[in-house]
Formats: C-alpha cells, sequence, structure tokens
C-alpha cells in the first residue's frame, strides 16, 4: 500500500489512467461474451450485421426486406468485428466496449484540460461506473455508437477555448469529423446537439463569431458532406422517395412529434425515473449537484455552466419527443458525470469511494442477472433451438408467429419455413414434403390455437421454454 501511495504521490497521472484501465477491464469487458445475444434488438442487428460480409455493406437488408430506417455505422463496426474475430457475442459487442473505453478516457482528458487531473479521474471513473453505461456496453444495439461520437464531437467544440488560436481550427475540423459519424450513428441528432450545446453556451458568453469563422466551418462542413454523402445517395439512388420518407420523415420528425405508429409514446416526465435508476449509484448525487448548481448559482461558472447546458438540452429534447425508449438518454451521462465529479470534490472524496465500490459490487451482480434473465427470461430459446435445428440437420419451420432473427444466428439454411399465421394447411403442406421436421412455436399463441390438437397429435415436444416451444415431427 506504501509503494502505491508513493507511486501516486510521483506519478498522479500515470496512476489515474492505470486504474482507469483496471476499471475499464472490469466494467466494460469482463464477462461481455458470456451470456447470448438478446432478442429482439441485438439478435436483428447481429443477423444484419453479418449478412453484410460478401454484399453491397450500403444496403442493410432484415429478413430479406430492404432496412432503410436506420444509418449503417452501427452495422459497418460490428461487420467488421464478425470479419475478424468470427460471429459470436464477444465480437458482436466487442465496438461498443472499445468506442466507451475511448470515451472514458477522453473524458479524462477534457476534465485534466478544464480543470485537473483529479477532476478528470473523477470524471471518467463515475462515467465508467453507473448502470446506464456498464449495460448498455454491454448490449450490442446503436445507442453507444451515437453517444460515443456525439459525445466526442460536443468535447471537441468545448476544448476549442482551451487551446491557442492557431489550434482552435483543428479542434473544430474535429468537431465536425466526429459529427459526421454521429450521423452516419443515428442521424439528424447528431447536428441539433451539438450546435444547439455549443451554440448556446457561446452565446451567453457572447462570443459567437468563432464558430462561424470560415477557416473553421468551411473545411468542416466539406468533411461532413464527404464523409455522409456517398451513402444517402447510394439509398437515394436504390430507394428513391421511399428512402426519405421512412428514414428522415417517418423515424426521424414523426418520432418527434408523433410516435403513436412506432408504439413508443411516453409521457413528457417519463426520462425522469429512467435516469435516476439508470444513473445509478450516483443518482443521489447528482440530484444533489444540481440543488447546488441553482442554489449556490454555480451556472456563473463558465465550464459548470457547460455541463448544465449539455446536460438539460438533451435531456429536454428527448422528453419533449413524442417517441421514448429508455437507452435514448444514454447521451445525458457524460455531462452528469463532470457535474457530479464537481460536485464530490466540493464536499468531501469520501463520497466518492463509496458509491465505486458499490459499482464493483454491482458489476458483477449484473452479469450474474443478465445472464439469469437471457436463459431464464426467454430471451435465448430461439438461439438455442436453432443451433439444435442446425447440429441436427433438421428442416426448421416455425408456425403462428412473427419472424426473428434470433433463428437465424446460428440456422443459416435456406429452406427453413416461416408460417407467419395459424395457418394449418401450410403447416401440412411443410410436412409433406420433410420428413425430418423441427417445429418452433409461441406458447400463447399456441395455447389460444383451434390447431393446437394437429401440434400435439404429430410432433413430439423435445423442449419447452417461457415464451418458446420446441416440437420435433413424430
Amino acid at each position: 500500500m506504501q509503494k502505491i501511495k508513493q507511486f501516486y504521490n510521483e506519478n498522479p497521472e500515470k496512476f489515474y489512467l492505470i486504474v482507469l484501465g483496471i476499471l475499464s477491464v472490469l466494467f466494460l469487458f469482463l464477462g461481455m461474451g458470456s451470456y447470448p445475444l438478446v432478442d429482439v434488438d441485438e439478435t436483428r442487428y447481429a443477423v444484419m450485421s453479418r449478412d453484410l460480409l460478401g454484399h453491397n455493406w450500403n444496403f442493410l437488408m432484415l429478413n430479406g426486406v430492404p432496412f432503410i430506417e436506420k444509418p449503417p455505422l452501427y452495422f459497418w463496426f460490428t461487420a467488421l468485428s464478425i470479419k475478424l474475430f468470427g460471429f459470436n457475442e464477444y465480437a458482436i459487442r466487442l465496438p461498443m466496449s472499445l468506442l466507451a473505453l475511448i470515451t472514458v478516457y477522453f473524458t479524462y482528458f477534457v476534465g485534466k484540460v478544464v480543470k485537473s487531473e483529479k477532476f478528470g479521474f473523477f470524471a471518467a471513473a463515475i462515467l465508467l461506473s453507473n448502470v446506464y453505461f456498464v449495460m448498455l456496453t454491454r448490449v450490442a444495439i446503436i445507442d453507444m455508437v451515437f453517444t460515443a461520437f456525439l459525445t466526442w464531437t460536443i468535447y471537441c467544440g468545448l476544448l476549442t477555448d482551451y487551446v491557442q488560436d492557431k489550434n482552435k481550427k483543428y479542434l473544430w475540423w474535429a468537431f465536425y469529423l466526429f459529427a459526421s459519424f454521429a450521423f452516419l450513428a443515428k442521424g439528424l441528432l447528431a447536428i441539433v446537439f451539438p450546435v444547439a450545446i455549443i451554440g448556446l453556451h457561446r452565446l451567453i458568453k457572447k462570443d459567437v463569431k468563432e464558430i462561424f469563422r470560415l477557416v473553421n466551418i468551411l473545411p468542416g462542413v466539406v468533411l461532413f458532406l464527404l464523409i455522409n454523402t456517398p451513402w444517402h445517395l447510394a439509398m437515394y439512388k436504390e430507394y428513391g422517395f421511399d428512402f426519405i420518407w421512412t428514414y428522415f420523415i417517418l423515424h426521424h420528425f414523426e418520432r418527434l412529434v408523433n410516435a403513436d405508429a412506432l408504439g413508443k409514446t411516453r409521457p413528457f416526465l417519463y426520462f425522469i425515473p429512467v435516469f435516476f435508476v439508470g444513473f445509478m449509484p450516483w443518482s443521489i448525487h447528482f440530484i444533489g449537484s444540481i440543488v447546488d448548481f441553482f442554489k449556490k448559482k454555480q451556472y456563473k461558472d463558465n465550464i459548470t455552466l457547460f455541463w448544465g447546458i449539455y446536460f438539460i438540452i438533451i435531456f429536454l429534447l428527448f422528453s419533449v419527443a413524442s417517441g421514448k425508449l429508455p437507452t435514448y438518454v444514454l447521451p445525458c451521462v457524460p455531462p452528469a458525470a463532470f457535474l457530479v465529479a464537481e460536485y464530490i470534490l466540493d464536499k468531501n472524496k469520501k463520497w466518492f469511494y463509496i458509491p465505486v465500490s458499490v459499482a464493483l459490487f454491482a458489476t458483477f451482480v449484473a452479469i450474474i442477472v443478465l445472464r439469469t434473465v437471457v436463459y431464464n427470461g426467454g430471451m435465448s430459446e430461439l438461439v438455442d433451438y436453432s443451433k439444435i435445428a442446425e447440429n441436427s440437420e433438421y428442416h426448421l419451420v416455425t408456425y403462428n408467429m412473427q419472424i426473428k432473427p434470433s433463428i437465424f444466428l446460428n440456422y443459416k439454411k435456406d429452406y427453413a419455413d416461416l408460417i407467419l399465421e395459424d395457418n394449418l394447411s401450410d403447416l401440412k403442406g411443410v410436412v409433406e414434403k420433410n420428413k425430418k421436421v423441427l417445429l418452433i412455436v409461441k406458447n400463447k399463441n399456441m395455447s389460444n390455437s383451434p390447431n393446437n390438437s394437429y401440434v400435439v397429435s404429430n410432433f413430439t415436444l423435445v423442449k419447452s421454454g417461457k415464451k418458446y416451444s420446441l416440437y420435433k415431427l413424430k
């Protein structure tokens, strides 16, 4: 212990970087391939990414149908990881963990530049050790990709205040570069958030001219267009107005003003309890930081004001939007981490160590819980059944259920039959043509089906799950 203290006193920055590295391994990488992909989004995106290999990477497909509602960056990263490391849980989740790792160290660097090494370390460690960040790193969905590049964009905009004038242009170019990738991850929000946050902060500071200097904005805009135009143009040439309608109007503007059609409408205050739970074990500290922000007028401090603007704009816009999912406010976590770091350093550093200890313990619990939920909650059943079908070389049939990409994680045969409705004649037709049939049914649908007796009479139950069951033709 004495040697550690001596090392810290002599090399504080090296100490912080090493500790962040150890925490990153524990929080972001440990056990991330030890549980199956989660149905629905993880399995769907994994299959779509795998199917890009050997095909035109511009055009995503889902169940043989063009998928034009989301941009491609997440799928490109995942496809590349699959190509390098194989089609497995570790490879599919690895890009999220790497992006999260870079974000953690970038957060440390920003904190170091604007205040101190200790401030950067506290902010990075808080970012690293909350439920939101850890869990969404371990589930391979788009939100972490967007959050990473959006965060880097905003950080670059902030850091332009902390470098010499001759170097500002490089940070502005990086601002546009990262915004370009954020745009390829989630679309228009990659422009809305950085412009609103950086613009409002500079407007309050009465320093807006910096943004519009030609040497900053012109190369940046050109860079943005060079990165984003090829894919969008290719999509428009292929799908025409359908792409404009689905991608921009339905999945951008309709989500904002009317998400009823997408089934994602939530009340205005929806994200308050969601964020409180997601930001644990730092939620109480965050509330304290918000109280101090207004009560002690900490908004008069330039950098604290920036964190406040950063958090409020993202949180408020997502709250106003009609469409809401719990994962949407992940981009609020970095500014919240900085606000909490300021609060803890202002109070007592002991406020820091207890939550980190709790978070370390909670991470191990979370890994166990994830495995338990996935295995026992029915989220891995279709993956397991497809493995059984592939290994036994049976003809696979799904009956009276929607197409689930989970089936094709392992079962890549072209002759699988997907019967979407309760159509007994279609099922009998498949049985007549094939002597070896494995049948997957959704328990809820079959219990209410008048054709349940046919399945029971002609098939033997192989495996019964909480959501789905697997039968074999007698």
